[in-house]
Formats: structure tokens, sequence, C-alpha cells
């Protein structure tokens, strides 16, 4: 059984073109699903996963799936490190210590925004298949 918390649509515009990026965010079951559509932007991606983290936190679930898949484009190396960055700090100041599997596949993610928050203590990892994600999720206690 699924219970769907809200979709949310970030807007940016980067050199005069309109990028969009949506999202979709439900519980299923222990897990927060979470399904992401459109353009990669720092801004909108930031702005996603904080919103993500802020909905974990407030349903007490510390189990976070996030599916780029549908995802276009990509964030520079620097992005991706400030991205990081800025989300194990994010989670840090909120003391949580989610895990956070993120599925997606080149361009859109290369596994480097993961192994800087890893190095950061934050417990992710990147996956090709939601099937892995869900596998890797489920040997965590809830």
């Amino acid at each position: 059984m699924s219970t769907d918390l809200f979709a949310t649509s970030q807007v940016l515009w980067r050199g005069g073109i309109e990028m969009e990026l949506h999202s979709h965010i439900e519980i299923r079951g222990q897990i927060l699903l979470v399904t992401a559509e459109g353009d990669a932007a720092f801004d909108a991606v930031l702005r996603i996963f904080k919103l993500v983290f802020d909905s974990a936190k407030e349903k007490g679930i510390n189990k976070i799936l996030v599916n780029t898949l549908a995802v276009n484009g990509k964030l520079t190396t620097e992005e991706r490190y400030r991205l990081a960055v800025e989300l194990a700090e994010y989670l840090k100041q909120r003391n949580m210590k989610p895990r956070v599997a993120i599925v997606g596949v080149p361009p859109t993610m290369d596994g480097f925004g993961v192994l800087v928050a890893q190095n950061r203590d934050v417990t992710t990892q990147a996956f090709d298949t939601e099937r892995a994600a869900l596998n890797w999720l489920n040997i965590w206690p809830s």
C-alpha cells in the first residue's frame, strides 16, 4: 500500500531557457519513494532533496529512494560536489541519518555526488535500477 504525499515542480531559467524538474513523493511501506523527471538544474535538485529530507523527518521515515531515470541533463562536477556537501550539512543540522538510495544512469548520475556524501558520513548508494535500490534499502532496519 502506498500513500501519496505530494508532487512538486521547480521551474528555473538558465541561459534564457525554461528548465523544469518535477518530483512525485509517496510513502511505500517504510520507504519514502521519490520519482523525479525533467531537467537537472542545481537549485531545483537542491530544493527537491531538502523537501524530501524534511518530509522523511516529518513522517519518521529513514529509508529514501530517489529515482532519477527520467531526469535529463547533468550537473557539473562542481555542482555535484556542492550538492553533496550542502545536503550532508543539511542532514547533520537536522540530526538525520537516513539511508538514501539514488537510481540513475549517466550522464545524469555518475556516482560522484554519492561518493562525496559518503565521505561526509551519509549512508547512500547509487543504483541503475529501482529493484537493486529497494534490495539495498531492505537490508537496513526501519
